[in-house]
Formats: structure tokens, C-alpha cells, sequence
């Protein structure tokens, strides 16, 4: 223990950089390299948009069951070898993603991989709190790097994934997607093998949940509340928007352009979030980010809306690259803003209670947010739509997050 104390003392950003690996992996790779598979796999599947939306629902479902099923399994393993386990098995399961064509394993495969990346990310995220407590001068870096590291992940995706599509394409596979998952496993295993010794090193005993956790959920109501319309609102954005910019009429590398700017932005948003993670005990970062989102989500849907020009102008690509980076800016912000409420407010034993709770609420806004986008998008025959109830729903929460107060004042 004494050992693994010192390790984090004296290598605190390589502690938050090894486990920002694993969050680039279980969500940036696992879960939103999604989106830039949809479109080659909704037209070689012939998918419609609520099939391509439910395939974001199983993730979520896993996501949720996982989050559920948080407390049983760090009961039984310490958070280093759970973050370990889970991380590997979420390799396996974007590797499966590459071997079915049929909607029910694919489902499968999506839902088993929402459930392992959770483990992953609440795991980690409790592992880079405890690491940030020790640098308290270096909190918001700390916990920015670890979810920053989601943005790696998708900057990896929009540089590999239709590279190695092409590729496939070029020498007769028929279903070359199938390729492009093959070749992010291998990129994850390779980040998987790079984090495995730091992170063995950071060894925590079990810790019960504190005695007054449902005081601390009721006090919490307004933050939960804004997380859960956060999950609902954001996902819209995630599942759909590189599928939206093809719809308005951008394509080829361009396309990676945009979901890679989106990533870039996501790895250095602690830089611009960082200070206010530190000073603010309330839910006025959760609320500002999720305006951020709402307006990110507003500018694709109003152009892909009213936009009826033969050719993309020079103004629409502008606006769209806009609106990846003030997405990215704050996406992972919203989940950092969470982290960092639980540990300026709770005592160190609930938080991974804390995270947990918030990891439910962000799930079940997950769940519902891809079918309902999905929908209105075919009814509409327009993923404008869609975007529209995503960023109508993200102003809410946004409203809903600023009515947080610290739970300290309160004692």
C-alpha cells in the first residue's frame, strides 16, 4: 500500500494518464467510434435510423446494468483489478463487433460492452478522485486528463476507422466495417497493454458505503436530474452527428475532420474546465456545459433544416466544425463535473457510491435518448429533428443542474 501511495505521490499525471487509456477505450473507442461505423454499417445492413439508434440503447442498457451492478462487483475485487479485468474484456467485445452481421448478436455484443466499459469508467474515475486528492493544487488537471482520455480514443477512431474501411473495401470485402472494428481492438489492446503496470500499482482497500447515502441522494436531486436530461440530451449528438454531416452533404475526409476535432476538443477540455472543477462545489459547471451542448446541438440541426443548396457552402462546414468543438469543449466536462461534486461534497467512502448514483441517472438518459432521436429522425425523414429535441432537452437540464447547491453549505 505504502508503495502504491508513493507511486501516485510521485507520478500523479502518469497515474491519470494510464487510466485516461482505459476511459479511451471503454467509451471513446467502444462506445463512440459507434458513430462513424453507423453509416457504413446502416447502408451495407440496410438499417433503419431507429435500428442504428437501438444499437446505442444496448450499449446504454449494459450501461446501466453495469452502473447497477457497481457496488456487487467492487465488493468481491479491488478497483485496480476491476478497472484491469473489465478494461481487457471490453477489447474482446470491440473485437466481436467485427465477426456478426445480424442485428440480435450485434445487439448482444453491444449491450455486454455497455455493462464492461462501466465498470471501466466508474472504476476509474473513483481510482483518478483518490489519485487527485493527494495533488489537491492539481485536482481539475488530474481529473480532466482522466476523462480527456474519451477524447483520445474517438481522435483515434476518425484517424483509423475509415482508413482501414477503405482498405478492406479496395481489396473486395464486402463487409469492410467488419475490418475497421478488427483494427480498433488491436489499437485498444496495444493502449491496454500500456496501462496494465501503472495501474496495478494503485492499490485500494474496499471501502463500505457510508451510513447516510440516501440523505446525501435526496440533498443531490437537482444534480441528478440535470445528469439524467445531460445522458438524454448529449447521446442524440453522439450517435447521429457524423451521419447528420453526411446528410447535409459532407463526406470523405472531411467527416473524419469533424469527429476528430470533436475528439481533440474533448482532450483538452480540463484545460478550459479545470479551474472551475476546482473552485465550484455546486452544479453551476454542469449547468454551463450543458448550455454549451445545447447550442453545439442546435447549429447541425438548424442547417441540416433549412439548408437546401445543391452544395455545401464554405459557411456550413465552418459552422459545423463550430459546433464539434464546442461539443467536445464540454462533453466530458459534464462527467468530470459530476466526479468532482461527489468528492468536494461527500466523504471519501461514499465516493463511489456518489458515482455510481450519477452513473444510473447519465444511464437511463442514455437509454431512452438514441430511441427517441432515432424516431423522430424517421418520422421526420431529417436527423435535424432529432438534434432539435436534443439540444431542447440539454437547456433544461441545463436550467435543472443550476439549481444545485453545495451540500457543505447545508451542514
Amino acid at each position: 500500500m505504502q508503495n502504491s501511495i508513493k507511486f501516485q505521490q510521485q507520478y500523479p499525471i502518469w497515474c491519470a494518464i494510464a487510466l485516461a487509456l482505459g476511459a479511451a477505450i471503454a467509451l471513446g473507442i467502444s462506445r463512440f467510434s459507434y458513430t462513424l461505423f453507423l453509416p457504413l454499417m446502416r447502408e451495407d445492413l440496410n438499417w433503419s435510423y431507429f435500428i442504428s439508434g437501438n444499437m446505442n440503447t444496448a450499449n446504454a442498457i449494459g450501461y446501466l446494468v453495469g452502473a447497477l451492478t457497481c457496488n456487487w462487483v467492487f465488493e468481491r475485487m479491488a478497483l485496480n483489478k476491476v478497472f484491469l479485468w473489465s478494461t481487457f474484456a471490453t477489447i474482446c467485445m470491440i473485437a466481436l463487433m467485427g465477426f456478426f452481421k445480424e442485428i440480435a448478436p450485434l445487439f448482444l455484443v453491444r449491450f455486454l460492452v455497455g455493462a464492461t466499459s462501466t465498470w471501466v469508467f466508474v472504476g476509474g474515475g473513483a481510482l483518478v478522485a483518490k489519485v487527485s486528492v493527494l495533488h489537491p493544487k492539481r485536482s481539475g488537471w488530474i481529473l480532466g486528463i482522466y476523462y480527456g482520455g474519451v477524447g483520445f480514443g474517438i481522435v483515434l477512431s476518425s484517424i483509423f476507422v475509415h482508413p482501414i474501411e477503405s482498405w478492406a473495401s479496395t481489396l473486395g470485402y464486402e463487409h469492410a466495417w467488419q475490418f475497421a472494428w478488427w483494427g480498433m481492438a488491436l489499437v485498444a489492446l496495444l493502449m491496454g497493454l500500456l496501462l496494465y503496470s501503472p495501474v496495478q500499482l494503485m492499490k485500494y482497500p474496499i471501502e463500505l458505503a457510508h451510513i447516510n447515502e440516501r440523505i446525501s441522494v435526496r440533498k443531490m436531486w437537482p444534480m441528478n436530474v440535470g445528469y439524467f436530461l445531460y445522458g438524454l440530451g448529449y447521446i442524440g449528438y453522439m450517435t447521429f452527428s457524423v451521419a447528420l454531416v453526411r446528410e447535409i452533404g459532407i463526406t470523405g475526409s472531411k467527416l473524419d475532420y469533424f469527429y476528430g476535432l470533436l475528439g481533440l476538443f474533448i482532450m483538452f477540455s480540463s484545460k478550459i474546465w479545470s479551474v472551475q472543477l476546482d473552485k465550484k462545489k455546486d452544479g453551476a459547471v454542469l449547468g454551463a456545459v450543458s448550455f454549451v451542448l445545447a447550442i453545439a446541438c442546435f447549429i447541425p440541426a438548424i442547417i441540416a433544416l433549412i439548408g437546401n443548396e445543391s452544395t455545401v457552402q464554405i459557411w456550413q462546414i465552418s459552422l459545423l466544425f463550430i459546433s464539434a468543438m464546442m461539443f467536445g469543449s464540454s462533453m466530458v466536462t459534464a462527467v468530470a463535473s459530476t466526479t468532482a461534486f461527489v468528492k468536494h461534497n461527500l466523504p471519501s467512502e461514499d465516493w463511489l457510491y456518489g458515482i455510481r448514483i450519477f452513473t444510473i441517472a447519465f444511464a437511463i438518459g442514455q437509454i431512452v435518448g438514441p430511441v427517441i432521436v432515432g424516431y423522430l429522425s424517421d418520422l421526420s425523414g431529417s436527423l435535424g429533428i432529432g438534434l432539435l429535441f436534443s439540444g431542447t432537452i440539454l437547456l433544461i437540464g441545463s436550467y435543472i443542474s443550476y439549481q444545485q447547491k453545495s451540500l457543505i453549505q447545508e451542514h
